[in-house]
This record gives C-alpha cells, structure tokens and sequence, in this order.
C-alpha cells in the first residue's frame, strides 16, 4: 500500500489522530500523526466539518491526511469489502 494517496499531492497516509473540540470558540482541529509519527496540526473548522472529518477518520481505512488543509480522504474499496 502506498503511503501517498494516488493522484494527489500534500496528503499523506495516517497511523492515528488527535480530536480538540474548543467550546469557546465552538471550532475544533485535529492533530494528525503521520506513518513516519510526525504530528501535524490542521486548521480549526467548524463543527460541521468536524464532524464529517472525525466520522472519516473513526471509520475508514487507509486514510490519508493533508494537515495543511485539514482534509481526509481514503483510497477505493472493492466492492463488497468489509470495514475492518
């Protein structure tokens, strides 16, 4: 498996993650921790997105992250596959 996702540039295959909620500020951001344990810092979003973000993160695999930007994405499943 690769550690970058195919077809793109700045992401990067994730071995775990952070969640922050900040309730005064009603914004959260993760902290991302890349396959070679770097800790890379996504901006705040707001809840919604945070949401979307952390049901990717909890539920799929591989994921890959972009820190920079604070996007998730995995890579194509057969069909028929199970989660694991």
């Amino acid at each position: 498996m690769p550690h970058y996702a195919q077809g793109t540039s700045g992401w990067t295959k994730l071995n775990g993650y952070q969640a922050l909620w900040d309730p005064k500020i009603d914004m959260g951001k993760f902290y991302f921790t890349t396959f070679q344990g770097k800790r890379e810092e996504t901006p705040y979003m707001t809840a919604e997105n945070f949401a979307r973000v952390i049901d990717i993160l909890r539920n799929e695999t591989p994921v890959y992250g972009n820190a920079s930007t604070g996007s998730v994405t995995t890579q194509a499943e057969e069909v028929g596959e199970e989660e694991s």
